[in-house]
């Protein structure tokens, strides 16, 4: 028969069941990846990801070109807005085609949901350009297996 003390130094010593922790993918600190990602965007195409983990923002690159036919509708728009008082630089369009995708890009999870921690405050599109995009957001401690860019009609994967 065990003594009560028995059972109090059992309880002290005792090792705690292990916790489980769901299938996810941790966020190391200060990493740089980066992947292929050619996808249709509507607009433009996304052809790859560069992704930079750092402690408190998550930085990403995404390579993108306009199709031809929107380029030039863009172009057509702009030559319109120009009225002839500058000459219209296409790779002025094509930012703003890519742009036009961008402006509206979350992060969200495989099933659609977006990632609320990593959008509170966080910037999303800082920078659009001709032949890339640029993003931050917040860094998460633990990131579903795949994450996506979307803007409610397409997605980029970019983890």
């Amino acid at each position: 028969m065990i003594t009560r003390a028995a059972k109090l130094l059992e309880k002290l010593f005792a090792k705690e069941p292990e916790k489980t922790e769901p299938e996810r993918r941790r966020a190391p600190s200060n990493t740089t990846t980066s992947m292929r990602a050619l996808t249709d965007l509507g607009d433009s195409i996304a052809a790859s990801v560069h992704v930079i983990e750092a402690s408190s923002h998550l930085y990403l690159c995404v390579a993108m070109e306009p199709k031809p036919d929107a380029l030039a509708a863009q172009i057509l728009k702009d030559k319109k807005q120009a009225a002839g008082m500058f000459e219209v630089d296409s790779t002025w369009s094509a930012a703003e085609v890519n742009k036009s995708w961008a402006k509206d890009a979350v992060l969200i999870d495989e099933e659609g949901h977006i990632l609320f921690k990593a959008m509170d405050g966080a910037r999303g599109m800082t920078e659009a350009g001709a032949k890339e995009v640029f993003f931050e957001f917040n860094t998460l401690d633990v990131y579903p297996e795949k994450v996506y860019l979307s803007n409610g009609k397409t997605r980029v994967r970019v983890m």
